[in-house]
């Protein structure tokens, strides 16, 4: 049987009691939708497993949307998902994060690696990251103490971008 990520990750929040929804994504539309789930069903993260490199992601349908391109996804929206993981090499490169600073739609926090890395790596990362927010809560502290954790027994690319109202920007943390 071959299992991706993205079930793994809907198994493993099934298990530790998280509310989640699975859905495939097969291209942009199909992704505009997925956001619009997200912000209907009032969940707090999208998730996004996909492939990725410095300039975007790319979906099923071999589409490469830019970062640009993908942040424009999120404007048509109500609202914004309050935080955006990014499960794909380069998710929380620093394009994403320029990519939003023009546009009125943005999660408050992007998660996800600055490289290119394995399945086990961010299948073990996202395991911390949502261990943190159900013991600890979603909340600031627990993503630094969940990327500190990463970057001890997983990567040291792993990094939260976080949207600064004052500044207008994302800024990187660690």
């Amino acid at each position: 049987m071959v299992v991706d990520l993205a079930e793994i990750l809907w198994r493993l929040l099934n298990t530790m009691g998280i509310k989640s929804t699975l859905s495939y994504v097969l291209d942009l539309d199909h992704l505009r939708r997925a956001i619009a789930e997200c912000i209907d069903g009032k969940y707090q993260i999208l998730h996004l497993s996909c492939h990725g490199d410095e300039k975007g992601i790319a979906l099923a349908d071999n589409h490469q949307p830019t970062w640009v391109e993908f942040a424009g996804a999120f404007q048509d929206m109500s609202a914004s998902p309050i935080a955006l993981v990014m499960s794909s090499c380069c998710g929380a490169s620093s394009g994403i994060g320029r990519a939003f600073e023009d546009q009125a739609r943005h999660p408050r926090i992007i998660f996800g690696s600055t490289e290119k890395l394995g399945f086990s790596q961010y299948a073990a990362a996202w395991a911390v990251l949502y261990y943190r927010f159900r013991t600890d809560g979603f909340k600031i502290s627990a993503a630094k103490t969940a990327l500190e954790q990463i970057a001890d027994v997983v990567h040291s690319s792993f990094v939260y971008r976080r949207w600064d109202e004052r500044t207008k920007r994302c800024l990187r943390y660690p």
